[in-house]
């Protein structure tokens, strides 16, 4: 049985990246953000890509990047962008992004990098309040939503746990 989902639906893409979806509806018509596939019903899912994609799009976005520059990006400048922007800037906000991502792309570099760069302003004790356990909050709320795989969540738990040890 395959526990890693790899089709979203916009109500997903809404809950993982905080983005309305009326917003990526816009981003999609306006700028060509995204393509959607869609069912013989014309209800638009989303491709893993469609999400990763769309979370590095996001936090661009609240970097102050217009989403009329970021449209003319490539995904791997965009890519590039963000893990930039997720290293140097590793606040509470930025770090839960980027274990957001790692999450969904099972990026154990990531991860360890995001970590790495709050242990050089926080304190274990300091890292897992103001970020672990709001992430961990955000993770039950993807579980509520049925919105997270069961691979997801043992991969970046694992990954959590290693760091208490």
């Amino acid at each position: 049985m395959n526990n890693i989902k790899t089709i979203f639906t916009i109500k997903d893409l809404e809950n993982i990246s905080g983005v309305k979806a009326h917003t990526i509806r816009i981003w999609e018509k306006r700028y060509d953000l995204l393509q959607p596939k869609r069912t013989d019903t014309n209800i638009r899912y989303y491709p893993s890509e469609s999400l990763l994609k769309l979370l590095n799009v996001a936090l661009l976005n609240k970097h102050n990047y217009k989403i009329s520059k970021i449209s003319k990006m490539s995904t791997e400048q965009i890519n590039l962008i963000a893990r930039e922007l997720s290293f140097n800037q590793a606040t509470s906000d930025e770090a839960i992004n980027s274990f957001k991502i790692s999450m969904f792309q099972f990026d154990k570099v990531l991860f360890n990098n995001t970590y790495n760069k709050l242990l050089h302003k926080k304190t274990f004790r300091e890292i897992f309040k103001d970020v672990f356990v709001p992430f961990l909050e955000y993770i039950g709320l993807l579980w509520q939503t049925d919105t997270l795989m069961p691979a997801h969540e043992h991969f970046i738990s694992n990954l959590i746990i290693k760091k208490y040890n």
